[in-house]
């Protein structure tokens, strides 16, 4: 019985070490700080929009190219971007702030919005397959 009993306790002892690693705290607490570093590298520090021109952009997905053009508060002609194909994006066109009208056209409709652009604002018109405008406001940089 006696026997038993240590055979037993030994038992216990064996199975307990080799159930459990050892680390080393060194090997821990760099795999921490390397974590840490690489969380702040993900974190993208929050740049406020100060006094950036109004800008607009057109996706085209409808079947047929798309002119776009935008205008003043006189009607005079900014920018434009004529000729968009069909599946492209025009550039980014920048112009002033204050009451804008944006002209949409293709050979078969002609869509004119107009809208107070302030700084830091982009208008992202985007038309789709049925030739329909998907967006009215614009949206705040």
């Amino acid at each position: 019985m006696k026997n038993l009993l240590r055979a037993t306790a030994c038992a216990v002892v064996m199975i307990s070490c080799y159930s459990c690693s050892v680390e080393s705290a060194e090997t821990t607490q760099e795999e921490s700080l390397t974590t840490q570093e690489d969380l702040a590298s993900f974190v993208a520090p929050e740049v406020q929009c100060s006094s950036q021109d109004p800008q607009a952009v057109l996706t085209n997905n409808s079947l047929l190219p798309v002119d776009f053009e935008v205008l003043d508060q006189f009607g005079l002609l900014i920018t434009h971007a004529y000729g968009v194909a069909a599946g492209d994006v025009s550039s980014v066109l920048t112009f002033p702030d204050g009451v804008t009208t944006f002209i949409v056209s293709t050979e078969i409709f002609s869509k004119e919005i107009k809208i107070d652009m302030e700084n830091c604002m982009i208008y992202e018109v985007e038309i789709d397959v049925n030739n329909q405008l998907n967006t009215d406001d614009p949206i705040q940089l």
